[in-house]
């Protein structure tokens, strides 16, 4: 007995094939771009916050997130690319 293996949906973006779930999102992506950029530009402002009271585990927690904001900022620039 021989079974057809096929590849999992997580997969799909190899070979140039790009997921449906981008497509249902496409009015709403510059809303996206816009409010990561805020929340990046805000945590930003909050990490200089942070530094300048010497709140140690608040800059750790900031710069935490902030490494989280730019994936998401990076993510969404990508599809504007392809």
């Amino acid at each position: 007995m021989t079974i057809k293996k096929t590849a999992a949906p997580v997969l799909a973006h190899r070979n140039g094939q790009k997921t449906e779930h981008w497509k249902l999102l496409t009015p709403i992506l510059p809303l996206l771009r816009a409010a990561v950029k805020t929340a990046a530009v805000t945590l930003g402002i909050y990490i200089l916050a942070a530094v300048a009271a010497l709140n140690i585990p608040a800059l750790v927690g900031g710069v935490l997130v902030l490494n989280a904001l730019l994936g998401a900022w990076f993510a969404l620039d990508e599809e504007v690319a392809t």
